[in-house]
């Protein structure tokens, strides 16, 4: 019977208590993850919706990390959110989740809106799939299209960007408020607008909004081949006119802009009804302009880095 369940992605918990955690924990299995939580149950949905987000991240992400395919990805869903801050992999106060690589694994905590719980999900499980591609040289992404990759893995669907939060907020952004990509190629915005809460909000929405242009409007091949050229140390123009053909930086800039200001962007979001719109409502961005704290309530982390567990884990 069980097998049956585990078949349909339904998955079944297994209790099993860790001494000196202060919860039980319990582990739900489905084709690709184990999932340790400290619940009970996982939310309605969960497990048959984190395999979805893992059928469309191979798509984009397999020619990464090709390990996805056989290896299983650990999530650790702490009960709420004291829990999380409280657990073994001490994440900063306010994150929502947290990569963490040396266990091929993503920690969260229980949220009362599944959706975001699987959102939360996507875009850490994002970075420790294209962190494993950077580990292998022994090098560390570059911050711009590390975050833009994983709030592109937010979305619902590649079909339907809209869907998006990020994608949103880039429809309310004059394209030319944004720095020149000379400029913004340059920019990690933990060590360079960290005062500036007003960048690092319009920094976040540009680099969703470049990574989106590189990857969904040219081949994922062409992608593919920045990130190795990337990863292989060559400066960002030269990457770009290896593998995109773009002379200058100032050559993609432009193209950039000129798909950013194309109205098919409004008209999609305009079409969205209802729950789907709730979140230009609910950020600060739709609201009186770009502000950082609203863009840490929707982006999981600032920086992802291989994060060494304490001792005294779950069992895996």
């Amino acid at each position: 019977m069980r097998a049956a369940l585990l078949a349909v992605l339904l998955a079944v918990p297994a209790t099993a208590a860790r001494d000196g955690q202060g919860w039980d924990w319990r582990q739900s299995n489905t084709p690709h993850f184990i999932i340790n939580h400290q619940t009970s149950w996982l939310p309605p949905g969960f497990s048959m919706g984190v395999e979805r987000v893992h059928s469309r991240l191979r798509m984009d992400l397999g020619m990464f990390s090709p390990w996805m395919a056989k290896e299983k990805i650990n999530l650790y869903i702490y009960a709420d959110h004291e829990s999380y801050l409280g657990g073994e992999f001490a994440p900063p106060k306010w994150s929502n989740g947290l990569a963490v690589y040396d266990r091929k694994a993503v920690a969260m905590p229980t949220m009362t809106d599944p959706r975001k719980m699987i959102s939360v999900m996507a875009h850490e499980t994002t970075h420790l799939l294209f962190d494993s591609y950077w580990h292998e040289a022994r090098r560390t992404p570059p911050a711009w299209i590390n975050e833009g990759l994983a709030m592109l893995e937010e979305a619902q669907s590649p079909d339907h960007p809209e869907s998006s939060i990020w994608y949103q907020q880039m429809t309310l952004v004059d394209p030319k408020k944004f720095p020149d990509l000379e400029v913004f190629f340059s920019v990690t915005p933990t060590k360079d607008l960290h005062n500036d809460q007003a960048a690092v909000g319009e920094w976040y929405v540009q680099a969703y909004s470049v990574t989106h242009f590189l990857l969904r409007k040219h081949s994922k091949l062409q992608f593919k081949s920045l990130c190795a050229a990337l990863r292989d140390g060559k400066p960002v123009a030269d990457a770009l006119w290896l593998t995109y053909r773009y002379k200058k930086i100032s050559d993609l800039d432009k193209k950039w802009r000129a798909w950013l200001a194309d109205p098919v962007h409004k008209r999609r979001v305009a079409a969205l009804t209802g729950e789907a719109r709730k979140g230009m409502d609910e950020t600060a961005v739709g609201k009186a302009g770009l502000k950082s704290s609203s863009f840490k309530k929707f982006s999981t982390s600032f920086s992802t880095g291989f994060m060494r567990p304490k001792a005294g884990a779950p069992a895996e």
